[in-house]
């Protein structure tokens, strides 16, 4: 995550910002659904996004920014999405959400949902080896689960995000 770029563009996410970096299952109503699991960034679910949908999106999530996928970046950015997945460039306003960002994938594609607790614990993990303010706390494609499995997942990554960020904050604050 490129700090400075996110402020440029006005885009706002907190530390260990979560997103769905990959695609989720049909149907496409996934924005609001993403929006009540409590994920910083919101995607309209589909493998490769249009215009309409993004618009869509931003119309039922106003106050969260879209990411935009698999697109004409220049059409999404129009739409609505702050946040386009690209290697090449944006428009102003825009970030590009690059193949290298640094990442950590706390949940699988496949099985059960995790424990929150698990999740919290491969985030500071992952958060310990760099820095936590430069790291997406991402989901891979789960378009091939059952959308129930999904919600749990993606449950269980908010929810262990907002842990690991508790105990970043408290890290923070206490004195030695």
């Amino acid at each position: 995550m490129r700090r400075d770029d996110l402020d440029t563009a006005g885009i706002n996410v907190p530390v260990l910002a979560t997103v769905c970096a990959g695609s989720l299952p049909p149907p496409a109503n996934w924005a609001p659904r993403l929006e009540r699991l409590g994920l910083d960034v919101i995607t309209t679910g589909a493998r490769a996004d249009d215009p309409a949908g993004v618009a869509q999106a931003v119309a039922a999530v106003p106050f969260r920014p879209v990411m935009g996928r698999a697109g004409d970046p220049s059409a999404l950015a129009a739409a609505g999405a702050r946040i386009v997945v690209t290697d090449g460039p944006v428009p102003a306003g825009a970030y590009a959400f690059a193949p290298d960002e640094a990442m950590v994938t706390p949940i699988s594609a496949d099985g059960p949902p995790e424990d929150a607790n698990d999740v919290a614990r491969d985030v500071l993990a992952a958060a310990r080896t760099g820095r936590a303010s430069a790291l997406w706390v991402a989901a891979p494609d789960l378009s091939a689960l059952p959308e129930d499995v999904v919600e749990a997942k993606l449950m269980a990554l908010t929810q262990g995000t907002r842990m690991a960020r508790l105990w970043l904050a408290k890290q923070q604050s206490d004195s030695d």
